[in-house]
């Protein structure tokens, strides 16, 4: 039985990673400088309302990844390190998933 030969992620999957990661890494940063200035000073909720914009801005994404579907082992990989959490897919993005899984498993091996 042939291989599946390795794919590209169309841009689509690469940008959504790119701006995913992005986002969580400024709202670690954000969460770090509320810690230092306190929650409940004017700073703190500065940070605290800069996360609730990125917390929206994160979901976004990953509703967008979750519609669009994976058409090679690439794209999915990526879907699942977007919409798992420690490696585990939410149950709320599961069938999605399985579904691009079975897409890509009958494409891949005919």
């Amino acid at each position: 039985m042939p291989k599946p030969r390795p794919q590209t992620p169309r841009q689509i999957f690469n940008t959504a990673l790119a701006d995913w990661q992005r986002a969580w890494t400024t709202h670690a940063r954000h969460d770090r400088h509320a810690a230092t200035a306190g929650y409940a000073t004017a700073t703190g909720q500065a940070h605290l309302a800069a996360m609730t914009n990125l917390a929206t801005r994160i979901a976004a994404i990953e509703a967008q990844i979750a519609e669009t579907p994976a058409n090679s082992c690439a794209e999915l990989q990526i879907k699942i390190t977007i919409l798992s959490v420690d490696g585990q897919i939410r149950e709320e993005f599961q069938r999605k998933v399985l579904d691009d899984l079975m897409r890509v498993t009958v494409n891949a091996f005919g």
